[in-house]
């Protein structure tokens, strides 16, 4: 049974209906469209005369030499086409062509009847149908790619909108305002309970109530917002809005933008950082710092205001200074109360390459430096050699001393005479370097050395001293001994020859005179060896703390010095003074005099 026209048309007109674009609309229609006009053949053209393309087709096939692009004029509606001789010999009794809005060709249908009023009026109904049905597609198509174009604008520029309908809590977020706030785009309905979810809580109360005062007056907003995404992660939002309201004045809609500014706020940050670090540190500095542009002071630290007596700035530098180059040290300069300065000056470019003229001068008081060198020529010279030489032969001092005892020990005393001899004169060399300079004596304090006494080379002492091996031994009734030496091996040597003496136990060794304080404290031995030049602290400084933490202790001063800086270690306390060299059994028998054996170390006399 032949189906009504009717039917045929409401067909047509579903399948035109929210198609996903216009070659699927053509694809879908075209055969309708024969099922209603009775057409033979239906055809959608593009292109150029001389290369025509069937964009789409339905029914019966013909010679497509006849085709052309330019079959329809620019006029609404149906215009009639001369029949192609080819298409007349195959039964086609008129041609006829609709341009179709948007589109580069027209539709041309082939009819094997004449058209009369009656058909023409279906064909008008027709061609009305697809003309709405392809303005249709095409504007859907044209709004799906101006909706993908202002989302990779979005993405792009870090950007998403919000709508929000009051009445249903509905919230329609774009697809980059769901990737600010760390969800896949839709995933969600933003109604604004899930919104206030995402913001910090620290913000939370100041949003709402921006929201609420817009909400009351329908003035547009904008804010800075804090998001907490997912993970944990806080991001800065840029946001702003606006309130729609119906035409009794209710608000219905919020929408608005959020730009995401996170990038932005935290450089701000770091450079807010790194800005108040500067000043911190211009204003700590020991030098008077100013600020150039051209010859004016434009900025300077309270340093240079106290150099100067008053604030410079707006003043041009030459009134305090002339400079030329770089640097310039010792250049006269005048105070802002005309008062006579001495200036060191250094000045560099704040931003090379750039033309806005900054430079940064660096001024200081010279006078202390021209005051400390002055006094370098004269005794600085002096003092650092006489330190040295002291240290020098004092490491002679203690290796041929250390040699000795080996010697000794092996009753080699041929050997042991010689190296006698060559402490002899090395001492006779350092007790020289300790005659008064320009009236001064050693004190506590000119004995401590830059490192300690080693007979490895100077490359194993610039390391530092050794790690001292700290000995524990339960208390027993023997003389409980603290070594105190910077000398590893006079260390080693000593304690070896007292752990062969009967009523001695060594308890402890330091290389430093603070270790020696420390250990003296925490150990409380009877008697304690104390070498005099050493790192950290020497022997004249630590003899008194020694004395004043470990009260009952006796102390026996050994130093290669001779008898001078010995009086000095008893005056400040020590029982007796041994100079290096004499021998091992010279040392125990200072120990059996300062604590005899048998004696309770409490009660011996010094």
């Amino acid at each position: 049974m032949k189906i009504a026209p009717e039917s045929l048309l409401s067909q047509l007109a579903d399948g035109c209906v929210h198609p996903p674009d216009v070659a699927t609309l053509l694809t879908r229609s075209l055969p309708l469209v024969l099922e209603v006009t009775g057409a033979g053949s239906a055809y959608v053209l593009r292109g150029q005369v001389e290369d025509v393309q069937v964009v789409a087709h339905a029914g019966a096939q013909l010679p497509s030499d006849a085709l052309s692009s330019n079959m329809a004029d620019e006029h609404p509606g149906w215009r009639d086409l001369p029949v192609p001789s080819s298409w007349r010999e195959g039964g086609v009794s008129t041609a006829l062509a609709h341009r179709l809005s948007g589109q580069p060709g027209p539709l041309v249908l082939v009819l094997t009847y004449h058209r009369d009023a009656t058909r023409s009026d279906l064909l008008d109904l027709v061609g009305a149908l697809l003309e709405t049905a392809v303005r249709g597609a095409q504007s859907a198509a044209d709004l799906a790619d101006l909706t993908q174009r202002v989302d990779n604008a979005q993405h792009l520029a870090g950007m998403g909108d919000y709508d929000w309908h009051i009445a249903s809590d509905t919230n329609r977020w774009s697809d980059q305002l769901y990737r600010i706030y760390g969800h896949e785009p839709q995933s969600f309905n933003a109604s604004y309970e899930r919104f206030i979810s995402h913001l910090h809580p620290d913000d939370r109360e100041r949003i709402m109530a921006i929201h609420q005062q817009a909400y009351a007056s329908g003035e547009p907003y904008q804010m800075i917002e804090r998001v907490q995404r997912p993970t944990g992660e806080t991001r800065y939002l840029s946001s702003n809005g606006q309130v729609l309201m119906d035409a009794t004045g209710t608000p219905v809609r919020m929408r608005g933008t959020c730009i995401d500014i996170t990038d932005l706020v935290l450089s701000e940050q770091e450079v807010a950082r790194v800005s108040a670090r500067f000043e911190a540190l211009v204003e700590s500095s020991r030098d008077a710092i100013m600020v150039l542009q051209g010859r004016l002071v434009v900025q300077t630290n309270d340093r240079g205001r106290a150099l100067l007596g008053g604030d410079p700035v707006g003043l041009p530098l030459d009134r305090f200074v002339h400079v030329e180059g770089a640097e310039s040290l010792g250049v006269p300069g005048q105070g802002l109360e005309g008062q006579e300065l001495t200036l060191d000056v250094f000045t560099t470019e704040l931003n090379p390459g750039v033309d806005d003229d900054l430079v940064a001068v660096f001024v200081r008081d010279a006078t202390p430096r021209l005051a400390s060198e002055a006094l370098a020529v004269s005794l600085g010279e002096a003092q650092v050699r006489r330190r040295q030489a002291v240290e020098i032969n004092d490491n002679i001092i203690q290796g041929l001393t250390a040699s000795v005892y080996c010697l000794e020990d092996s009753n080699v005393s041929t050997a042991a005479e010689y190296v006698q001899l060559t402490l002899a004169s090395a001492r006779a060399m350092m007790n020289d370097l300790l005659e008064p300079l320009d009236g001064e004596d050693l004190k506590p304090g000119d004995l401590v050395r830059q490192s300690a006494t080693t007979l490895r080379g100077r490359t194993e002492a610039a390391a530092g001293p050794d790690p001292t091996p700290v000995v524990v031994a339960p208390v027993t009734s023997d003389r409980r001994v603290l070594i105190v030496d910077d000398s590893e091996d006079m260390r080693m040597l000593v304690r070896l020859f007292l752990d062969r003496k009967e009523g001695v136990q060594v308890v402890g060794e330091a290389a430093t005179g603070r270790e020696g304080i420390r250990l003296a404290l925490e150990m409380q031995p009877d008697l304690v060896l104390l070498d005099l030049a050493m790192p950290e602290m020497d022997g004249l400084e630590a003899l008194p703390h020694i004395l004043t933490d470990a009260p009952r202790a006796k102390v026996i001063v050994l130093s290669g010095f001779d008898h001078r800086l010995g009086d000095q270690a008893l005056a400040l306390g020590a029982s007796r003074f041994v100079q290096k060299g004499g021998g091992l059994e010279e040392l125990m028998r200072a120990i059996d005099k300062t604590l005899p054996f048998g004696v309770p170390p409490q009660r011996a006399a010094g």
